[in-house]
């Protein structure tokens, strides 16, 4: 599904015309749809839940600060983050037995999040619910920036070589 979905997510950036916002509400959509989806684990319910909750500070903050700014934005970022969240879901499940692997993955993709904000909102307790709760693996800031942090976590998982 994640294949498919990528593949999705990339035909609709190609496509002319594409009407504003289509790949955040489709990011948007899929998200909710798994949120809702009793029959899932609630690790997967929850990282879903994460994803929403990043869109709708992402749509939020965009709106406040950024009137004037291109929807396209929205676009980039919800696609970035979905891209962010999979790539990070993956190099857990492969060192699924690695606790001290697991951990070095989940301090760096944390500290890639927390080091790339977007809007440097300054309620740091909202913005930082996800990372203080111990009840969820996506532990990272809502305000970030996350084309920005998907290419440093990117580089940083190269520059270690990891899987």
């Amino acid at each position: 599904m994640k294949p498919l979905f990528t593949l999705l997510i990339s035909f609709l950036f190609c496509a002319m015309p594409m009407s504003a916002q289509e790949v955040y509400k489709e990011v948007m959509r899929l998200s909710k749809k798994t949120a809702d989806n009793r029959e899932l684990s609630i690790d997967v319910r929850k990282v879903a839940q994460f994803k929403v909750d990043a869109l709708e500070y992402m749509l939020r903050k965009t709106q406040e600060l950024m009137p004037d700014s291109s929807v396209t934005v929205l676009d980039y970022q919800a696609f970035a983050l979905y891209d962010f969240v999979n790539l990070y879901t993956q190099q857990l499940a492969k060192n699924s037995k690695k606790k001290k692997e697991r951990q070095r993955i989940m301090q760096l993709f944390q500290q890639s999040s927390l080091e790339n904000a977007r809007f440097f909102d300054q309620d740091k307790e909202f913005i930082m619910a996800y990372v203080n709760s111990l009840q969820h693996i996506t532990r990272f800031s809502l305000d970030t920036d996350w084309v920005i942090a998907l290419n440093d976590v990117r580089e940083r998982l190269y520059k270690t070589k990891m899987p």
